[in-house]
């Protein structure tokens, strides 16, 4: 990549890079050597060089009788670089944080519910990194951990734990406590795993695995039968959701 990409990266037009360019290669100087260099009216070449001022590319120095033109080496170029990425990556946070009521700006007439149905260890896997492009910030689950380990296989799932943190995607767990491995921390409840646990009821049993993120519910059935459901729906969504929560509050920590 030449430098002129870079330049455009930064916002500059072609006749822009040209003069900034120009003015390297003739280093500090009054204006008429980098006019006659870029070959471009004196007029258009002073409004340029006020920009590349502004943009942080070159000074501009006063003198009794003339003004001069002093490039910034091309290390600046590499410092705007790092500037618009540090900018951009505050955006890309902030809109992160948002999403979720920018999400209720869409027009709601163009939802289609819809289900999906994946055989097998290798399609079901499909679901888990869809939930990790998913616009959410927390997801809740019930499941029989042995069961969910023995479909997805323990080191998928202490792969997909850590993605899972890196994007600061929350969890809400109701285990249940006969089909638990309490010394395995990959499935703690716990700051770290960005995990809130509680176990269920003793008298309650959920062979297939369950998990509601957006406007999804995730089915996943036990290996013997190893398919799982992805049903979009709003209101089926919002049911299973209000169903964690009663389920939830009856649960313990301990």
């Amino acid at each position: 990549m030449n430098i002129e990409s870079y330049l455009r990266q930064l916002g500059l037009s072609d006749k822009e890079s040209e003069v900034y360019l120009a003015s390297l290669a003739v280093g500090e100087s009054p204006i008429m050597p980098i006019t006659k260099k870029v070959g471009l009216p004196r007029s258009t070449t002073y409004h340029i060089l006020e920009k590349l001022r502004d943009e942080e590319l070159l000074e501009i120095l006063e003198t009794p009788t003339r003004r001069v033109y002093v490039p910034y080496p091309p290390r600046a170029i590499l410092k705007l670089l790092k500037k618009k990425r540090d900018t951009f990556e505050q955006e890309i946070d902030s809109f992160q944080s948002s999403l979720e009521e920018i999400n209720g700006l869409y027009n709601t007439s163009a939802f289609q519910p819809k289900v999906r149905f994946f055989r097998g260890t290798k399609e079901i896997r499909h679901i888990y990194d869809e939930i990790l492009e998913a616009p959410i910030n927390e997801f809740c689950y019930i499941s029989e951990v042995k069961k969910i380990e023995k479909v997805l296989g323990k080191d998928f799932l202490k792969e997909w734990l850590k993605k899972r943190i890196a994007k600061g995607i929350k969890s809400k767990t109701v285990w249940v406590r006969s089909e638990s491995v309490p010394d395995e921390p990959i499935y703690a409840g716990s700051r770290n795993n960005l995990r809130t646990v509680r176990y269920a009821p003793s008298d309650f049993r959920s062979p297939a695995h369950t998990m509601v993120y957006g406007d999804n519910v995730v089915v996943i059935t036990t290996a013997e039968e190893n398919i799982g459901l992805v049903i979009t729906s709003r209101d089926y969504a919002t049911s299973v959701r209000n169903q964690f929560k009663q389920l939830w509050k009856v649960s313990s920590e301990r």
